[in-house]
């Protein structure tokens, strides 16, 4: 007969089973059972495809806990839906310095949601995947407000859009199908003006203008050469022509200083010869000036001597115009020479 199985043993092992599973649990959790936990939650606007629970919440970056429930409420008031995510924030994760006493890392959350502009935001973890995660971030610019936590204790955290919703916001106020419209308006205004026969006519213009302009070119390329080879000759040339000048220059500048030296010395023997032919000179001036004096006291209105002479000049004229008489009657009568004036009866 088989022997029965002893209570007690079965009792040890069962006992040592279960000590293993919590051990076990507490290892590979890292102690999650037992740490600290603040619970929030965040009314997100839009979707929040890609998150999941278990997503992690991070504070710039920095892993403070993970989304333990997504859910969906019916607001019959407003016949509208929201979407409450919940998540957990491990105080033991954030280092607090220079706290103030007595403040519970509730109510310390509570101060940054109210006063500093404490936020969530979804944030891609890849593009990939789609999965997305908590981000929280203090915005100070962001409205004070003054709430309290919820009846279960959670404390709310206002939601910013994600990127996402944004872009999606933005292009459903583009209005596509007017842009693209527009578009095409433009891409056949293109292709009318691409097609005219003024542009093809312009376009063949512009060809041959550049044809002529490519000639150019060469030509020029062809003719610069010879034209440096003679600019080169010139230039030499006239290097030669200012090293002759040079050389020949020289002795005429030489000459010319002499030149200059001999005709400062006869300035000044002209100089000092000058002077006794300038006094005469003034005084034949003089002595010129007098005469003329005397001449003019002389012949002034009222003079005798001006009178005489007028008479003079009379007399003078009526013996002209008496010998004018007379040579006129000797040439009508040149008889009266040898027989004297006939008289008349």
């Amino acid at each position: 007969m088989s022997r029965e199985a002893n209570p007690t043993i079965i009792g040890g092992f069962v006992l040592g089973a279960v000590a293993l599973v919590v051990i076990g649990i507490l290892v590979f959790s890292s102690g999650a059972w037992l740490r600290e936990r603040l619970f929030l939650v965040t009314y997100f606007p839009g979707s929040v495809q890609g998150l999941n629970v278990g997503a992690q919440v991070q504070f710039q970056g920095v892993p403070i806990g993970q989304v333990v429930e997504i859910g969906l409420d019916y607001l019959a008031d407003r016949d509208s839906f929201r979407v409450p995510v919940r998540y957990e924030v491990w105080p033991r994760s954030i280092d607090v310095l220079g706290a103030r006493e007595g403040t519970t890392s509730s109510e310390l959350l509570q101060h940054l949601v109210n006063e500093s502009g404490l936020s969530a935001q979804l944030e891609s973890v890849s593009l990939v995947t789609g999965q997305y995660l908590v981000s929280l971030s203090l915005n100070p610019g962001l409205p004070k407000r003054d709430t309290s936590p919820l009846p279960d204790g959670s404390i709310q955290v206002p939601a910013i859009a994600a990127v996402r919703d944004r872009v999606q916001q933005m292009l459903e106020n583009l209005h596509l199908d007017e842009l693209v419209n527009t578009a095409q308006d433009t891409l056949n205004g293109i292709n009318r003006l691409v097609n005219a026969g003024e542009t093809r006519s312009a376009l063949n213009n512009l060809d041959r203008t550049l044809s002529g302009i490519a000639n150019l070119v060469d030509n020029l390329d062809r003719q610069i050469q010879p034209l440096a080879e003679r600019a080169d000759s010139a230039i030499d040339k006239y290097e030669q022509l200012g090293e002759v000048l040079q050389e020949e220059v020289a002795p005429v500048l030489r000459e010319l200083t002499e030149a200059g030296q001999a005709v400062s010395a006869l300035a000044q023997r002209m100089e000092a010869e000058v002077g006794p032919i300038a006094g005469s000179t003034r005084r034949a001036l003089e002595e010129a000036a007098q005469a003329m004096n005397a001449v003019s006291q002389l012949t002034a209105e009222g003079s005798s001597t001006r009178y005489e002479l007028d008479q003079l000049l009379v007399t003078a004229t009526r013996a002209a115009r008496s010998i004018r008489s007379l040579a006129d009657y000797l040439e009508r009568h040149p008889e009266a020479l040898l027989q004297g004036k006939r008289s008349r009866y």
